[in-house]
């Protein structure tokens, strides 16, 4: 007769397969039925490699759920006549089951192989028809793209359902909480970090501005300050390319809290720097390689193409120990929807949505910048307003936290009165009062109360800290 391991050998892929285990668990299933629930919760017909294997699998869980005693004698019935059960001996077979589960074998451990293999086994084959797409060129390339990528991210069939009591899942959520109390703070914006409050997985954070008010310096030292804090940041460059954020990088992780040694953005962008000023940038270069923060600047990017990207960087983070807490977007309006033909009000709806859907899709927190309106500019004191968003509406139900950033030395040093005039005093007063200030105003949160605060801009260095 030939033993279970023998039942058609895998001859392509034979490290995929352990019938040996398979036939081991079924026997061990048989002659203990109080496994068999626990087993079923986590595997599936289709996790066995051999067929007859997995026909057996299906009658012992559908027998067991009817309370009957699952034994190879209540199990004829469904393979009578089965001519795989046949090429083995017949029904033989299903007793030679019991005396191989006899052995002192671990059934989780079993279990956990069967499970293991089988996803490995729905990986190769979905990679080899991923393979064979890119021969046909009748086919898209960013459906082959999609499609890969998705196969790289099969669900864990065998992870265990978990049962809770609704006092145990308050227990847990306790716990959890405790663990994480801090949640995703920046620590070099105490003022920031205040206002906003602790940044959670599963929140859209929009942070909004006109053009010049700071935002990409602001969401590059919250991106550093949190990485600092050790969170994995990924910042999402849809305006700036990959150079131009190392540049603005390295001039704001030089800024230290006394503001020595510190390199200028312009000199850094110029790339004339005397000996000890590369030192410097030697030494921010390795500090910046510690930190789980990830760049990418695609030239464009529909929300379908970020959702893979986020499974990416979180499937490289993790290969580094590390954990993708946080995903900036620079910025909302850039990103486009994965429908085509859209109003720009339709667009940004859409990609509102989906931000907030990635973030309790992916466990991230996602902050998004984005763009006001002009109207912002034709008020007297310039103050922005929740109307002033873009798609205003679906941002405004979207996001858990909506905030504003505003410089008023910007806008006073556009109204400069002439020297000598009776305006210039009270201008020059009314600037010193401001200079270097970033107001964050919180419009929105979901959970708190809101408020403003202000931060210290540090435009020579591109960087954010806390107001002094």
């Amino acid at each position: 007769m030939r033993s279970p391991a023998m039942v058609n050998p895998l001859s392509a892929t034979p490290s995929l397969a352990n019938l040996e285990a398979e036939a081991v668990l079924l026997g061990g299933l048989l002659i203990d039925n109080r496994q068999i629930e626990a087993v079923g919760d986590r595997l599936a017909a289709p996790d066995f490699y051999e067929p007859l294997h997995g026909r057996i699998f299906e009658a012992i869980t559908r027998e067991s759920a009817f309370g009957h005693t699952v034994s190879p004698i209540t199990l004829r019935p469904y393979f009578e006549g089965d001519p795989a059960m046949q090429s083995l001996g017949g029904l033989s077979y299903l007793a030679r089951l019991t005396s191989d589960g006899q052995g002192l074998y671990s059934l989780p451990t079993l279990v956990q192989q069967i499970a293991d293999l089988s996803r490995r086994r729905k990986l190769h084959a979905a990679l080899a028809t991923a393979a064979e797409a890119c021969a046909d060129m009748e086919q898209a390339l960013p459906d082959i793209v999609a499609n890969a990528d998705a196969a790289l991210t099969l669900p864990d069939a065998s992870r265990e359902a978990r049962e809770l009591t609704a006092q145990e899942a308050l227990f847990e959520m306790r716990q959890n909480a405790k663990a994480s109390s801090v949640g995703i703070i920046c620590g070099s914006i105490p003022n920031a970090d205040a206002t906003l409050g602790s940044l959670r997985a599963g929140q859209l954070i929009v942070i909004a501005a006109r053009p010049a008010m700071g935002k990409t310096a602001f969401a590059l030292s919250y991106a550093t300050g949190a990485a600092k804090q050790g969170n994995g940041v990924l910042f999402v460059s849809l305006e700036m390319s990959a150079e131009d954020l190392a540049e603005r990088l390295a001039s704001d992780l030089s800024y230290g809290a006394d503001g020595r040694d510190a390199l200028p953005y312009s000199v850094v962008r110029s790339g004339r720097l005397n000996d000890r000023q590369r030192c410097r940038l030697a030494e921010i270069d390795h500090e910046a390689s510690r930190l789980p923060l990830y760049v990418t600047d695609p030239a464009h990017m529909r929300i379908g193409q970020l959702d893979r990207c986020i499974r990416r960087f979180s499937r490289r983070m993790a290969a580094n120990d590390q954990r993708l807490d946080l995903v900036i977007v620079d910025y909302l309006q850039l990103l486009q929807p994965d429908t085509k033909g859209r109003s720009e009000y339709e667009a940004i709806s859409e990609v509102s949505r989906m931000l907030k859907a990635l973030a309790k899709r992916h466990g991230v927190a996602i902050m998004a910048l984005a763009q006001l309106s002009r109207e912002v500019e034709k008020r007297p004191d310039k103050r922005p307003q929740l109307a002033d968003l873009r798609g205003s509406g679906q941002i405004e139900q979207d996001a858990d936290i909506i905030a504003f950033l505003l410089r008023q030395e910007y806008y006073l040093r556009q109204a400069e009165p002439d020297l000598g005039t009776s305006e210039r005093l009270a201008w020059e007063e009314a600037l010193d009062a401001v200079s270097g200030l970033l107001e964050l105003i919180v419009a929105k949160k979901r959970a708190g109360v809101t408020g403003s605060a202000f931060c210290r801009f540090e435009g020579a260095f591109q960087a954010v800290r806390g107001a002094a």
